[in-house]
């Protein structure tokens, strides 16, 4: 079994996915920010209190591990603008090179005005753009990075069961798309990983519209 970082979670997301990477036996170790975390006490948990945005605490929980999980989000502060630059660098620096990166649909291409992302265009719906320009910074520095990283990009998250029926498409929609339980997201990223699925691509999810 492998050793994980992840990023994220105790995230509405990240926490499916570590209860997912704990179930199938694989050691986590997971970045919090608060002592009060709510994560179980598993044998295979390593926490490591800290910020994601701090380059020393990133070294301690990326230190020892095989690849890289993040369910980060950008609470509108640009963390991830501030945040995966600092992880690239300790993963160069541990020789880590695969991250599974979950997103935002809104930093695919948009499918019917070129040059434009999704969050630029008519598909989007957004009045804010600033979570979906600090998920695109941290694409863009994945890209530049010459690391293996994949980013998942889900339409809306949504608190419900797990769905049959998954759109996935690679860079943009081609498609009518509704929203995506989280529950999906979490075990699509693992299966990214498990599978060698979509090295250096962006890579939507959602329902079927």
């Amino acid at each position: 079994m492998a050793t994980f970082s992840l990023l994220g979670a105790t995230g509405r997301t990240g926490r499916p996915l570590l209860d997912l990477l704990l179930q199938e036996g694989h050691e986590v170790h997971a970045l919090v920010r608060s002592e009060q975390h709510g994560l179980p006490d598993h044998p295979h948990l390593t926490v490591i209190q800290g910020d994601a945005t701090d380059v020393d605490d990133l070294e301690r929980v990326v230190q020892g591990t095989s690849a890289v999980f993040s369910c980060l989000g950008t609470d509108q502060k640009q963390i991830l603008s501030v945040a995966i630059p600092h992880l690239v660098t300790k993963m160069k620096e541990q020789q880590i090179d695969r991250i599974v990166f979950v997103g935002t649909a809104g930093i695919l291409d948009a499918s019917d005005e070129p040059g434009k992302y999704r969050f630029q265009s008519s598909e989007s719906r957004r009045r804010s753009t600033v979570a979906a320009e600090d998920h695109l910074k941290a694409y863009l520095t994945l890209k530049d990075a010459d690391v293996d990283y994949t980013v998942i990009c889900p339409t809306q998250l949504v608190e419900e069961e797990a769905i049959e029926d998954v759109l996935i498409e690679s860079n943009r929609f081609t498609q009518d798309t509704g929203p995506i339980p989280r529950i999906n997201v979490a075990r699509f990223a693992y299966e990214v990983y498990t599978e060698d699925l979509f090295h250096r691509e962006r890579v939507g999810i959602a329902s079927r519209g």
